[in-house]
């Protein structure tokens, strides 16, 4: 049994050129997620407490938030010392245009998504094999959204994708109506 000296193997990383982002993109983060802590600690003290402290619905959100409003402020704090440092990427490495136009491709496709679910609402009950079934505007759409979603970042066949997408759609919806009792979006 041979031994790999500890100075050959090193971590890379999820990706293989995976590091910091710019120091830019980092206060832009943090300043996003500063905000969006605060409007949940605030919102957090808006709940009722119904028993003592140590019951209130408002508590885990306070704390999450708080927990993140502390990583936020370390994550500026090492952005702004690196940018103090003189680290920064030059705007040619930070953009990537193939990436960014799949990014907004992604955004685009939740936007008419979560629109469809909203404004093509529908409930038809179908009894399958003795079970009711309810079928609504969250299959149809989460297909044809999962479909474009999925060719976004993958080349493969159409018929793969849709075959993919149908089967998880209706798993999804099985289990979500007949194992948690829960109603999906896209019905009334």
């Amino acid at each position: 049994m041979t031994n790999t000296p500890s100075d050959t193997v090193k971590f890379d990383g999820e990706e293989a050129g995976a590091g910091y982002a710019s120091p830019f993109l980092d206060m832009i983060a943090t300043g996003f997620i500063l905000v969006l802590t605060v409007v949940v600690m605030v919102a957090s003290f808006g709940l009722p407490v119904p028993g003592g402290m140590a019951t209130a619905p408002g508590l885990l959100p306070f704390m999450t938030a708080a927990s993140l409003f502390i990583m936020a402020l370390i994550l500026g704090f090492t952005a702004y010392r690196r940018r103090q440092a003189g680290e920064d990427m030059a705007a040619e490495e930070m953009r990537d245009l193939a990436e960014d136009k799949r990014a907004l491709g992604l955004a685009l496709a939740v936007g008419v998504y979560i629109a469809c679910l909203q404004y093509l609402a529908f409930q038809h009950y179908v009894t399958l094999a003795g079970f009711q079934y309810v079928f609504s505007a969250f299959e149809p759409v989460t297909i044809v959204a999962l479909t474009a979603i999925i060719t976004l970042y993958w080349r493969g066949p159409l018929w793969v994708t849709l075959t993919i997408s149908t089967g998880w759609t209706f798993v999804l919806s099985l289990v979500f109506q007949k194992v948690f009792t829960i109603p999906l979006p896209g019905g009334f």
